[in-house]
């Protein structure tokens, strides 16, 4: 007898497939795009085979449960690789060979076991990536998807639950086609894939404008901020900040690196520089490349004692480096300026300034020193 309603969700799967190639089709994430619609496919197509559609009990047994589990598998790679976690390739056809093969096993018990774990642990994983993806990704505190998939999951492992029970009774099973918790499970299923299918496109788009935010926030040689990544942290400052450590630095005598060593020695000097500062500054500070060898650090809730201190011991972190392994002998500086901005009294602007005039002390004295006001 066929399974209607696994028909009509399988039909259902590879519509949204096809809807989300379609409008993701400027997204600048091709590969992952041509997945999901593979993925939405031979979900589908497996959907399809067992819903007993026109398919031999062979197909029903093995090629349906697999093309149903591999395409599951192959969309919450899919999901996994957004959120930067590399699985290996070959796991959804190794999730697609358990789930064809465990119809062959010979105990009954065991088949009912071994089968019942399949789905819900693949929607138990879609709800634990979902959740990271749009936290992580789209800033929600909340996912509608991974509660649907955490339902669905509920659903399912009731209604296996229910035939491992009946056959340990003796008691003939239920076919799906009459069992409510069945439906209810394939509801939950339909309504999850939907969302997840715009979750998808979603997380798409969102890391589609990240990359375009930061090709024109982030300085390409030093991974810093720029400019323009400074005044918008300028234009969302939390309003409870009262005051910040401003710090502007430069390398000594950079132009006489450039000079004797040439400039990509310089773009050496000055990626080892931004290391060394990304390294020791905390994750809500902000470091920008201001220009050339000049950079700005600026401190939230950080008072100059504090500011001077860490200022002191990244100064003496570079000054330990040779950024040049083919010259052993180059060691660098840098100098440094340091004052408190009151981001109630002063504008961003004034406090620039006199963490510039301590800079221009520090040169004045001698370089290779932090100097603050």
């Amino acid at each position: 007898m066929s399974d209607y309603l696994l028909i009509m969700v399988s039909l259902a799967v590879a519509s949204i497939g096809l809807i989300t190639w379609q409008h993701s089709v400027r997204a600048d994430l091709l590969r992952a795009r041509r997945r999901w619609l593979q993925a939405s496919l031979l979900l589908a197509g497996g959907m399809l085979l067992e819903g007993h559609l026109l398919s031999p009990a062979f197909l029903q047994r093995t090629i349906g449960p697999a093309m149903t589990t591999g395409g599951i598998t192959l969309q919450l790679m899919v999901i996994a690789r957004l959120i930067g976690m590399r699985l290996p390739n070959w796991l959804w056809l190794a999730v697609a060979a358990y789930a064809g093969l465990n119809q062959w096993v010979p105990w009954t018990t065991a088949q009912l076991i071994v089968d019942a774990v399949e789905i819900p642990l693949l929607y138990l994983a879609a709800a634990w990536l979902y959740w990271q993806a749009e936290s992580k990704v789209c800033h929600n505190r909340f996912s509608p998807t991974s509660l649907l998939f955490l339902i669905s999951a509920g659903f399912f492992v009731w209604r296996d639950a229910s035939d491992i029970w009946r056959h340990l009774q003796g008691l003939p099973l239920l076919p799906h086609t009459e069992d409510t918790i069945h439906h209810l499970a394939l509801t939950f299923a339909a309504a999850a894939q939907v969302c997840g299918a715009v979750g998808f496109l979603n997380i798409a788009m969102q890391r589609q404008n990240s990359r375009l935010e930061d090709a024109a926030n982030i300085d390409p040689l030093t991974a810093t901020g720029n400019r323009r990544a400074l005044q918008y942290w300028l234009r969302t400052l939390e309003a409870s900040t009262e005051r910040v450590c401003v710090v502007m630095l430069d390398i000594d005598h950079f132009k006489s690196i450039n000079d004797r060593f040439g400039h990509p020695a310089g773009d050496v000097v000055l990626q080892a520089l931004a290391g060394v500062l990304n390294n020791g500054v905390r994750e809500n500070d902000l470091l920008i490349r201001y220009g050339g060898e000049e950079f700005c650090l600026v401190m939230p809730d950080t008072s100059t004692d504090t500011g001077y201190a860490v200022a002191e011991r990244l100064r003496q972190q570079f000054g330990q480096l040779r950024p040049l392994p083919g010259h052993p002998e180059l060691s660098c500086s840098f100098s440094a300026g340091i004052c408190e901005w009151q981001c109630r009294q002063q504008d961003f602007a004034s406090a620039q300034q006199r963490a510039d005039q301590a800079l221009y002390q520090a040169k004045q004295g001698g370089r290779d020193r932090v100097c603050r006001l």
